[in-house]
């Protein structure tokens, strides 16, 4: 009878103890399909471990996504994830979080001091395989269209790195470069831009570099439109609908992110922590590396 009360005793603290686990999760922006993929798939993995998961959408907001995490810490949650967020720009509410001793874990952010780690593709290494493969299939001559994203450190880095492979393909010549603005209508001013590139420059475009492969559907969308299909575009980030465009032949190609399994490298990262590992080592390096593949119409996943 003992024995029973012992076992029943354990299985109570274990499921105790499970359920008591409450991780935070904010994304920029819910409408960018990159931050939906690692939000979705973070909720099932919650879900899976029975944790109460607190999800939150800054809605592209700068303000908005200090005071979640603000809200977070008040809450006194036991991890807080952070997706393709801001944090030099949000410094002193994630003061407040390490002050609180709350582990914070980012996503595609960029590592700060004080975070577990940040995990991310290599941004540099995506720009460079996206940009040469554009000029490549170009035949180094042509005339594009660039359509840049500033506000995003990882977007920001392939932006400079097609800076650089330009330079060494002095047969290429950029028509038009547009810098998109974070805001919620980000889809339609980047149609309106290209739609104005289109009226401007017609089939003198031979080809559309894309910060992100939600950019490359609305430049590639409007191509169509206007009668222009044979334009080579380019993105990155890897989504299904990017797989269909691709094969379809909507878009050329793009570097995909293994979004998914970044958020299973999250959840691992918690897991560990919340069964008493160190967050200093639980990471093991403070910024994680997942691998993005450049996929085209010859190399699409099954």
């Amino acid at each position: 009878m003992k024995k029973l009360l012992t076992v029943l005793c354990v299985v109570l603290i274990l499921t105790t103890s499970m359920f008591a686990v409450k991780v935070g999760f904010i994304a920029t922006n819910f409408s960018s399909e990159a931050q939906a993929r690692v939000a979705n798939e973070f909720a099932k993995l919650c879900e899976d471990r029975g944790w109460e998961l607190v999800q939150l959408n800054s809605m592209g907001s700068i303000e908005t996504q200090s005071t979640q995490l603000e809200n977070l810490v008040m809450m006194n949650v036991d991890a807080i994830i952070m997706a393709m967020s801001h944090p030099n720009e949000i410094k002193s509410s994630l003061e407040k979080a390490f002050e609180a001793g709350i582990p914070v874990i980012t996503i595609d952010s960029g590592y700060v001091e004080g975070v577990v780690a940040d995990i991310t593709s290599d941004n540099f290494v995506m720009g460079a395989k996206m940009s040469t493969y554009l000029m490549d299939s170009l035949g180094g001559n042509g005339n594009i269209v660039v359509i840049k994203f500033q506000k995003h450190y990882g977007t920001r880095r392939r932006g400079k790195v097609l800076d650089v492979v330009l330079s060494e393909y002095p047969g290429i010549n950029v028509l038009a470069e547009y810098g998109v603005a974070a805001t919620q209508r980000f889809m339609d001013d980047t149609r309106s831009a290209m739609e104005t590139f289109a009226l401007k420059y017609g089939d003198q475009i031979d080809g559309v570099w894309c910060a992100f492969d939600q950019l490359a559907y609305a430049a590639a969308d409007i191509l169509a439109e206007y009668g222009y299909s044979d334009v080579l575009v380019v993105g990155a980030d890897g989504n299904e609908e990017t797989f269909r465009r691709i094969e379809n032949g909507n878009m050329t190609a793009t570097v995909a992110q293994p979004f998914e399994n970044m958020a299973v490298i999250a959840a691992d990262i918690v897991q560990k922590i919340v069964s008493g590992v160190d967050p200093a080592t639980a990471a093991g390096n403070k910024i994680i590396y997942a691998e993005a593949l450049l996929i085209d119409k010859n190399s699409l996943p099954e």
